[in-house]
Protein backbone atom coordinates (compact mmCIF):
# COMPACT_ATOMS: atom_id res chain seq x y z
CA UNK A 1 0.00 0.00 0.00
CA UNK A 2 1.68 3.28 -0.86
CA UNK A 3 -0.02 5.56 2.24
CA UNK A 4 0.27 3.96 5.56
CA UNK A 5 -3.44 4.48 7.04
CA UNK A 6 -4.53 6.76 9.71
CA UNK A 7 -5.29 5.73 12.72
CA UNK A 8 -9.21 6.14 13.22
CA UNK A 9 -10.75 6.24 16.42
CA UNK A 10 -14.36 5.11 15.88
CA UNK A 11 -16.61 5.66 18.55
CA UNK A 12 -20.70 6.26 19.06
CA UNK A 13 -19.78 8.06 21.90
CA UNK A 14 -21.10 11.93 21.58
CA UNK A 15 -18.58 14.28 20.74
CA UNK A 16 -18.17 17.86 21.74
CA UNK A 17 -15.59 20.20 19.86
CA UNK A 18 -15.43 23.28 21.96
CA UNK A 19 -13.44 26.51 21.86
CA UNK A 20 -13.88 26.87 17.69
CA UNK A 21 -14.46 29.89 15.02
CA UNK A 22 -17.88 27.90 13.24
CA UNK A 23 -17.57 28.33 9.41
CA UNK A 24 -21.06 26.60 8.43
CA UNK A 25 -20.34 26.22 4.29
CA UNK A 26 -21.48 30.10 3.98
CA UNK A 27 -20.54 32.14 6.70
CA UNK A 28 -19.16 32.25 10.47
CA UNK A 29 -22.41 31.74 12.55
CA UNK A 30 -22.51 32.77 16.09
CA UNK A 31 -21.49 29.72 17.99
CA UNK A 32 -18.16 28.29 19.50
CA UNK A 33 -19.50 24.71 19.61
CA UNK A 34 -20.37 21.72 18.04
CA UNK A 35 -21.66 18.98 19.24
CA UNK A 36 -22.06 15.46 17.16
CA UNK A 37 -23.55 12.20 18.03
CA UNK A 38 -23.21 8.90 16.06
CA UNK A 39 -22.87 10.09 12.15
CA UNK A 40 -24.71 13.34 12.57
CA UNK A 41 -24.29 17.15 13.43
CA UNK A 42 -26.74 17.62 16.50
CA UNK A 43 -25.95 20.95 17.94
CA UNK A 44 -24.17 24.29 17.13
CA UNK A 45 -23.93 26.67 19.80
CA UNK A 46 -21.91 28.80 21.98
CA UNK A 47 -21.25 27.37 25.52
CA UNK A 48 -22.33 23.70 25.56
CA UNK A 49 -22.17 21.24 28.37
CA UNK A 50 -20.66 18.23 27.33
CA UNK A 51 -22.83 15.45 28.13
CA UNK A 52 -22.25 12.31 30.23
CA UNK A 53 -19.39 10.24 28.84
CA UNK A 54 -19.29 12.93 26.00
CA UNK A 55 -15.28 13.17 24.36
CA UNK A 56 -14.36 16.92 24.72
CA UNK A 57 -12.22 18.09 21.67
CA UNK A 58 -10.38 21.37 22.36
CA UNK A 59 -10.13 23.84 19.44
CA UNK A 60 -8.17 25.83 20.82
CA UNK A 61 -9.33 28.77 18.34
CA UNK A 62 -9.41 26.88 15.48
CA UNK A 63 -12.18 27.42 12.76
CA UNK A 64 -14.67 24.60 12.34
CA UNK A 65 -15.16 23.55 8.62
CA UNK A 66 -17.39 21.37 6.44
CA UNK A 67 -15.54 18.89 4.74
CA UNK A 68 -14.04 19.77 1.42
CA UNK A 69 -15.92 18.53 -1.63
CA UNK A 70 -13.70 18.31 -4.63
CA UNK A 71 -15.71 18.73 -7.61
CA UNK A 72 -12.99 17.57 -9.77
CA UNK A 73 -10.83 14.86 -9.64
CA UNK A 74 -10.18 11.30 -11.83
CA UNK A 75 -9.50 8.28 -9.43
CA UNK A 76 -7.08 5.98 -10.76
CA UNK A 77 -8.29 3.02 -12.03
CA UNK A 78 -5.68 1.00 -13.66
CA UNK A 79 -3.91 0.03 -10.44
CA UNK A 80 -4.79 -2.16 -7.42
CA UNK A 81 -7.49 -1.45 -5.64
CA UNK A 82 -4.84 -0.66 -2.20
CA UNK A 83 -3.24 2.12 -4.65
CA UNK A 84 -6.45 3.63 -5.11
CA UNK A 85 -7.43 3.44 -1.96
CA UNK A 86 -4.08 5.66 -0.72
CA UNK A 87 -5.66 8.23 -3.01
CA UNK A 88 -8.72 8.26 -1.12
CA UNK A 89 -6.72 7.98 1.75
CA UNK A 90 -4.47 11.18 1.35
CA UNK A 91 -7.28 13.23 0.45
CA UNK A 92 -8.87 12.86 3.90
CA UNK A 93 -5.40 13.34 5.64
CA UNK A 94 -6.08 16.97 4.21
CA UNK A 95 -9.73 17.58 5.08
CA UNK A 96 -11.18 16.44 1.82
CA UNK A 97 -14.10 13.96 2.95
CA UNK A 98 -15.77 13.60 -1.16
CA UNK A 99 -14.24 13.19 -4.02
CA UNK A 100 -15.95 13.33 -7.36
CA UNK A 101 -14.70 11.73 -9.99
CA UNK A 102 -15.22 13.34 -13.22
CA UNK A 103 -15.08 9.97 -15.61
CA UNK A 104 -12.71 6.86 -15.55
CA UNK A 105 -12.01 3.98 -17.91
CA UNK A 106 -13.08 1.14 -15.37
CA UNK A 107 -16.51 1.52 -13.64
CA UNK A 108 -16.38 -1.77 -11.97
CA UNK A 109 -13.42 -1.00 -10.11
CA UNK A 110 -14.58 2.34 -9.06
CA UNK A 111 -17.76 0.90 -7.63
CA UNK A 112 -15.54 -1.88 -5.66
CA UNK A 113 -13.70 1.32 -4.52
CA UNK A 114 -16.62 3.18 -3.35
CA UNK A 115 -17.73 0.13 -1.34
CA UNK A 116 -14.80 0.25 1.19
CA UNK A 117 -15.53 1.21 4.85
CA UNK A 118 -11.91 1.40 5.84
CA UNK A 119 -12.94 4.87 8.27
CA UNK A 120 -9.83 6.55 6.73
CA UNK A 121 -11.11 7.25 2.85
CA UNK A 122 -13.07 9.60 1.79
CA UNK A 123 -16.23 9.22 0.19
CA UNK A 124 -16.00 9.13 -3.60
CA UNK A 125 -18.83 9.56 -6.35
CA UNK A 126 -18.22 9.34 -9.91
CA UNK A 127 -19.66 9.83 -13.26
CA UNK A 128 -17.90 6.16 -14.55
CA UNK A 129 -17.94 6.04 -18.56
CA UNK A 130 -18.07 9.47 -20.38
CA UNK A 131 -19.76 10.34 -23.30
CA UNK A 132 -18.10 10.68 -26.14
CA UNK A 133 -16.94 9.37 -29.82
CA UNK A 134 -14.15 7.58 -31.29
CA UNK A 135 -10.78 9.61 -31.20
CA UNK A 136 -11.62 12.41 -28.84
CA UNK A 137 -10.75 13.22 -25.59
CA UNK A 138 -10.52 10.82 -23.46
CA UNK A 139 -9.73 7.61 -26.26
CA UNK A 140 -6.62 9.42 -27.13
CA UNK A 141 -5.37 7.90 -24.09
CA UNK A 142 -7.03 4.35 -24.14
CA UNK A 143 -7.12 1.51 -26.10
CA UNK A 144 -10.56 0.87 -25.69
CA UNK A 145 -13.66 3.22 -24.49
CA UNK A 146 -16.91 2.87 -24.75
CA UNK A 147 -17.85 5.77 -27.40
CA UNK A 148 -21.58 6.90 -29.20
CA UNK A 149 -21.53 6.61 -32.99
CA UNK A 150 -24.80 8.26 -33.30
CA UNK A 151 -28.06 9.45 -31.57
CA UNK A 152 -29.26 6.08 -32.10
CA UNK A 153 -26.90 4.65 -29.54
CA UNK A 154 -27.62 7.19 -26.66
CA UNK A 155 -30.72 5.54 -24.44
CA UNK A 156 -28.47 2.43 -24.63
CA UNK A 157 -25.14 4.21 -23.72
CA UNK A 158 -26.98 5.98 -20.66
CA UNK A 159 -28.58 2.46 -19.79
CA UNK A 160 -25.53 1.09 -19.43
CA UNK A 161 -24.42 3.93 -17.16
CA UNK A 162 -27.41 3.84 -14.74
CA UNK A 163 -26.49 0.00 -14.62
CA UNK A 164 -22.81 0.64 -13.76
CA UNK A 165 -23.90 3.02 -11.09
CA UNK A 166 -23.21 6.34 -12.30
CA UNK A 167 -23.55 9.32 -9.67
CA UNK A 168 -24.20 12.03 -12.57
CA UNK A 169 -22.81 12.08 -16.25
CA UNK A 170 -20.00 13.84 -17.99
CA UNK A 171 -19.80 14.67 -21.34
CA UNK A 172 -17.20 15.47 -23.30
CA UNK A 173 -17.68 18.74 -26.38
CA UNK A 174 -14.24 18.91 -27.18
CA UNK A 175 -12.26 18.98 -30.35
CA UNK A 176 -8.66 19.68 -28.51
CA UNK A 177 -8.03 22.58 -30.59
CA UNK A 178 -7.51 24.40 -27.14
CA UNK A 179 -3.75 22.07 -26.91
CA UNK A 180 -3.31 22.18 -30.34
CA UNK A 181 -4.44 18.82 -31.23
CA UNK A 182 -7.61 18.67 -33.67
CA UNK A 183 -10.04 16.32 -33.06
CA UNK A 184 -13.62 14.79 -33.56
CA UNK A 185 -16.12 15.89 -31.76
CA UNK A 186 -19.04 15.24 -30.53
CA UNK A 187 -22.66 16.81 -32.49
CA UNK A 188 -25.17 18.55 -31.25
CA UNK A 189 -27.95 16.51 -31.87
CA UNK A 190 -26.06 13.38 -29.98
CA UNK A 191 -24.74 15.83 -27.25
CA UNK A 192 -28.76 17.21 -26.71
CA UNK A 193 -29.73 13.48 -26.67
CA UNK A 194 -27.05 12.44 -24.40
CA UNK A 195 -28.54 15.62 -21.86
CA UNK A 196 -32.07 14.74 -22.38
CA UNK A 197 -32.06 10.91 -21.84
CA UNK A 198 -29.57 11.13 -18.96
CA UNK A 199 -32.09 13.66 -17.29
CA UNK A 200 -35.11 11.27 -17.73
CA UNK A 201 -32.70 9.16 -15.47
CA UNK A 202 -32.17 11.74 -12.57
CA UNK A 203 -29.01 12.32 -13.74
CA UNK A 204 -27.12 15.48 -13.13
CA UNK A 205 -25.40 16.08 -16.45
CA UNK A 206 -21.68 18.05 -16.21
CA UNK A 207 -20.10 18.93 -19.99
CA UNK A 208 -16.01 19.05 -20.61
CA UNK A 209 -15.80 22.15 -22.92
CA UNK A 210 -12.31 23.98 -22.59
CA UNK A 211 -13.42 26.30 -25.83
CA UNK A 212 -16.21 28.53 -25.90
CA UNK A 213 -18.06 27.36 -28.96
CA UNK A 214 -18.47 24.22 -27.42
CA UNK A 215 -19.30 25.62 -24.03
CA UNK A 216 -21.93 27.41 -25.98
CA UNK A 217 -23.20 24.00 -27.41
CA UNK A 218 -23.43 22.33 -23.80
CA UNK A 219 -25.33 25.15 -22.72
CA UNK A 220 -28.04 24.47 -26.00
CA UNK A 221 -28.05 20.51 -25.60
CA UNK A 222 -28.98 21.28 -21.91
CA UNK A 223 -26.07 20.44 -19.40
CA UNK A 224 -26.16 21.51 -15.46
CA UNK A 225 -23.09 22.47 -14.53
CA UNK A 226 -19.37 22.82 -17.16
CA UNK A 227 -16.26 20.79 -15.51
CA UNK A 228 -13.80 23.29 -16.85
CA UNK A 229 -13.90 27.32 -17.19
CA UNK A 230 -12.97 27.23 -20.57
CA UNK A 231 -9.57 28.60 -21.29
CA UNK A 232 -9.11 29.24 -25.64
CA UNK A 233 -10.30 33.47 -25.04
CA UNK A 234 -11.15 35.80 -22.20
CA UNK A 235 -14.32 35.02 -21.06
CA UNK A 236 -16.73 38.20 -21.29
CA UNK A 237 -19.28 39.96 -18.93
CA UNK A 238 -21.85 39.40 -21.76
CA UNK A 239 -20.85 35.54 -22.14
CA UNK A 240 -21.10 35.68 -17.87
CA UNK A 241 -24.60 36.55 -18.69
CA UNK A 242 -25.10 34.02 -21.09
CA UNK A 243 -24.66 31.29 -18.12
CA UNK A 244 -26.34 32.84 -16.08
CA UNK A 245 -29.55 32.89 -17.77
CA UNK A 246 -28.28 29.05 -18.64
CA UNK A 247 -28.64 28.29 -15.60
CA UNK A 248 -25.46 26.03 -15.02
CA UNK A 249 -22.85 26.10 -12.94
CA UNK A 250 -18.90 25.94 -13.16
CA UNK A 251 -16.20 24.00 -11.61
CA UNK A 252 -12.72 26.07 -12.00
CA UNK A 253 -10.09 23.84 -11.81
CA UNK A 254 -7.67 26.52 -11.71
CA UNK A 255 -5.48 24.13 -9.42
CA UNK A 256 -4.65 22.05 -12.90
CA UNK A 257 -4.23 25.39 -15.43
CA UNK A 258 -1.99 26.89 -12.44
CA UNK A 259 0.13 23.18 -12.90
CA UNK A 260 3.80 25.07 -12.50
CA UNK A 261 2.81 25.72 -8.77
CA UNK A 262 2.97 22.28 -7.86
CA UNK A 263 6.50 22.02 -6.66
CA UNK A 264 5.97 24.75 -4.40
CA UNK A 265 2.66 23.10 -2.38
CA UNK A 266 4.54 19.84 -2.41
CA UNK A 267 7.52 22.01 -1.05
CA UNK A 268 4.69 23.63 1.93
CA UNK A 269 6.19 21.65 5.03
CA UNK A 270 2.47 21.59 6.62
CA UNK A 271 1.48 19.76 3.40
CA UNK A 272 4.62 17.52 2.16
CA UNK A 273 4.33 15.07 5.41
CA UNK A 274 0.91 14.07 4.15
CA UNK A 275 1.84 13.58 0.05
CA UNK A 276 2.45 9.63 -0.53
CA UNK A 277 5.94 9.94 -3.05
CA UNK A 278 3.97 8.44 -5.78
CA UNK A 279 1.68 11.24 -5.93
CA UNK A 280 4.29 13.96 -4.86
CA UNK A 281 6.26 13.46 -8.57
CA UNK A 282 3.34 14.03 -10.39
CA UNK A 283 2.38 17.39 -8.30
CA UNK A 284 5.74 18.42 -9.14
CA UNK A 285 5.73 17.48 -12.82
CA UNK A 286 4.14 20.88 -13.99
CA UNK A 287 2.96 21.10 -17.71
CA UNK A 288 4.34 23.92 -19.87
CA UNK A 289 2.68 26.42 -21.84
CA UNK A 290 -0.17 26.96 -19.69
CA UNK A 291 0.59 30.76 -19.43
CA UNK A 292 -3.32 31.66 -21.61
CA UNK A 293 -4.86 28.93 -19.59
CA UNK A 294 -3.67 30.87 -16.32
CA UNK A 295 -4.85 34.04 -17.32
CA UNK A 296 -8.15 33.77 -18.81
CA UNK A 297 -9.43 30.71 -15.99
CA UNK A 298 -8.14 33.18 -13.31
CA UNK A 299 -9.23 36.41 -14.60
CA UNK A 300 -12.96 34.38 -14.98
CA UNK A 301 -13.45 33.50 -11.47
CA UNK A 302 -14.33 37.72 -10.60
CA UNK A 303 -16.50 37.87 -13.73
CA UNK A 304 -18.34 34.74 -12.54
CA UNK A 305 -18.78 35.65 -8.99
CA UNK A 306 -20.29 39.33 -10.43
CA UNK A 307 -22.92 37.68 -12.39
CA UNK A 308 -24.06 35.46 -9.54
CA UNK A 309 -22.67 31.90 -11.37
CA UNK A 310 -22.32 29.10 -8.72
CA UNK A 311 -18.65 28.57 -8.67
CA UNK A 312 -17.45 25.07 -7.32
CA UNK A 313 -13.82 24.40 -6.61
CA UNK A 314 -11.99 21.23 -8.20
CA UNK A 315 -8.28 20.10 -8.53
CA UNK A 316 -8.74 17.50 -11.65
CA UNK A 317 -6.56 15.80 -9.56
CA UNK A 318 -3.86 13.69 -10.33
CA UNK A 319 -3.45 15.36 -13.78
CA UNK A 320 0.49 16.83 -13.71
CA UNK A 321 0.60 19.34 -11.45
CA UNK A 322 -1.77 18.16 -9.09
CA UNK A 323 -2.66 15.72 -5.97
CA UNK A 324 -5.49 14.25 -4.10
CA UNK A 325 -6.45 16.63 -1.43
CA UNK A 326 -3.78 19.35 -1.24
CA UNK A 327 -4.34 20.22 -4.63
CA UNK A 328 -7.15 21.58 -2.69
CA UNK A 329 -5.62 24.12 -0.47
CA UNK A 330 -4.09 25.03 -3.78
CA UNK A 331 -7.67 25.82 -5.42
CA UNK A 332 -9.03 27.82 -2.60
CA UNK A 333 -5.87 30.68 -2.60
CA UNK A 334 -6.34 30.76 -6.67
CA UNK A 335 -10.29 31.34 -5.97
CA UNK A 336 -9.00 34.31 -3.74
CA UNK A 337 -5.64 35.16 -6.16
CA UNK A 338 -9.15 35.20 -9.29
CA UNK A 339 -11.45 37.74 -6.77
CA UNK A 340 -13.47 35.76 -4.06
CA UNK A 341 -13.48 36.56 -0.60
CA UNK A 342 -12.43 34.19 1.31
CA UNK A 343 -16.20 32.95 2.71
CA UNK A 344 -17.04 32.39 -0.90
CA UNK A 345 -14.15 30.38 -1.83
CA UNK A 346 -14.48 28.05 1.57
CA UNK A 347 -18.35 27.93 0.27
CA UNK A 348 -16.83 26.83 -3.02
CA UNK A 349 -15.50 23.95 -1.91
CA UNK A 350 -18.17 23.04 0.76
CA UNK A 351 -21.84 24.37 0.53
CA UNK A 352 -21.58 24.50 -3.33
CA UNK A 353 -20.65 21.04 -4.30
CA UNK A 354 -23.12 19.67 -2.04
CA UNK A 355 -25.96 21.84 -3.35
CA UNK A 356 -25.24 21.52 -6.92
CA UNK A 357 -24.40 17.65 -6.83
CA UNK A 358 -27.24 17.08 -5.04
CA UNK A 359 -25.14 15.78 -1.89
CA UNK A 360 -28.43 16.89 0.48
CA UNK A 361 -26.31 15.48 3.72
CA UNK A 362 -23.34 17.27 3.72
CA UNK A 363 -21.49 20.79 2.94
CA UNK A 364 -22.54 22.99 6.08
CA UNK A 365 -22.46 22.43 10.00
CA UNK A 366 -26.38 22.39 10.69
CA UNK A 367 -27.65 19.86 12.92
CA UNK A 368 -29.03 16.97 10.82
CA UNK A 369 -26.22 16.84 8.31
CA UNK A 370 -23.54 14.23 8.40
CA UNK A 371 -20.37 15.17 10.78
CA UNK A 372 -17.94 15.66 7.59
CA UNK A 373 -15.93 18.50 9.30
CA UNK A 374 -12.03 19.90 9.22
CA UNK A 375 -10.78 21.68 12.03
CA UNK A 376 -7.74 23.84 11.21
CA UNK A 377 -5.53 26.04 13.22
CA UNK A 378 -6.44 29.89 12.63
CA UNK A 379 -8.61 31.60 10.89
CA UNK A 380 -9.43 30.75 6.58
CA UNK A 381 -11.90 33.39 6.58
CA UNK A 382 -9.89 36.37 6.90
CA UNK A 383 -6.35 34.06 5.70
CA UNK A 384 -7.30 31.73 3.33
CA UNK A 385 -3.75 29.97 3.36
CA UNK A 386 -4.92 28.82 7.13
CA UNK A 387 -6.55 26.08 5.59
CA UNK A 388 -3.57 24.11 5.23
CA UNK A 389 -3.17 24.11 9.18
CA UNK A 390 -4.80 21.30 9.90
CA UNK A 391 -5.87 20.27 13.07
CA UNK A 392 -8.33 17.32 12.93
CA UNK A 393 -10.67 15.53 10.54
CA UNK A 394 -14.15 13.58 10.77
CA UNK A 395 -15.64 11.64 8.12
CA UNK A 396 -19.07 10.64 9.38
CA UNK A 397 -18.66 11.35 12.33
CA UNK A 398 -15.64 9.29 12.70
CA UNK A 399 -12.49 11.24 14.13
CA UNK A 400 -9.00 10.48 12.28
CA UNK A 401 -5.66 10.56 14.18
CA UNK A 402 -2.40 11.64 12.97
Amino acid sequence: MLGAPLAATITRMPTLIKHVRVFDGVEVVDADCVLIQGDQIVMVSRNLSAPTGCVVVEGGGGTLLPGFIDAHVHTPDQGTLNEAAAALRQALRFGVTTMLCMGCRYPEFVAQLKTLKEPDLCDLRSAGIVASVDGSHPTQFFDYYPTLHGAGEVESFIDARVREGSDYLKIIIEDSSVIGKSTPFISSEVSTAVAAQAHSHGLLVVAHAQSRRFVEQAIESGVDGLAHQYVDQPLTPEFAQVLKSAGVFVVMTLAVYHSREGAKLANDPRLNPKIDARWRDILCDSVNGQGQFREYALAAVRLLRDAGIPILAGSDAANPGTTYGASMHHELELLVRGGLTTAEALTAATMAPAKHFRLRDRGRIVPGLRADLVLVQGDPTTDIDATRSIQDVWRNGIRLRR
